[in-house]
């Protein structure tokens, strides 16, 4: 199971290069730059998260994404690279996807199975407002990170 989704994850990554490539001239790919906290075992971390938008048709994006979480004490960090489906509609957002998470410190280094991660924000001119929430796939909705961003989409 895990192949497989990380298969899908790869192919979608590679369709969206492809496609936004194709679609670069028209203005079809924004660039944003997403800062905000996540909930990470009942700690806050902050987080940072490049992300890149492929507009596909009018209402249908593929974002491929890379956030990094880190606490106060920057003791070590989590990445989260991952690629997004999102449907938008009159300046909301709704999208399923899938991230790995890696780690990253003095003591440890490895990555982590495939999480589901679902969002839903608000897209204004080049404000992006960003809820999410990242579940295990094993106990689907009892192990949850949440967390919450703000963007500037260039």
């Amino acid at each position: 199971m895990k192949k497989v989704v990380l298969a899908v994850l790869v192919m979608g990554l590679a369709v969206g290069i492809g496609t936004g490539q194709a679609f670069a001239q028209d203005k079809k790919v924004e660039f944003s730059l997403n800062a905000g906290v996540m909930i990470v075992s009942e700690d806050v971390g902050v987080a940072l998260s490049p992300q890149l938008d492929i507009h596909v048709t009018k209402g249908f994006m593929i974002s491929p994404e890379a956030m990094v979480v880190t606490d106060f004490q920057f003791s070590g960090a989590l990445l989260f690279p991952g690629v997004m489906f999102n449907y938008t509609s009159k300046g909301f957002v709704v999208g399923v996807g899938a991230v790995v998470p890696v780690m990253i410190s003095d003591y440890w280094s490895g990555t982590g199975d495939l999480l589901p991660k679902l969002n839903i924000g608000y897209r204004g001119r080049h404000v992006n407002l960003t809820a999410y929430l990242l579940t295990s796939t094993a106990q689907l909705f009892s192990e949850n990170l949440v967390g919450a961003t703000i963007g500037y989409r260039f």
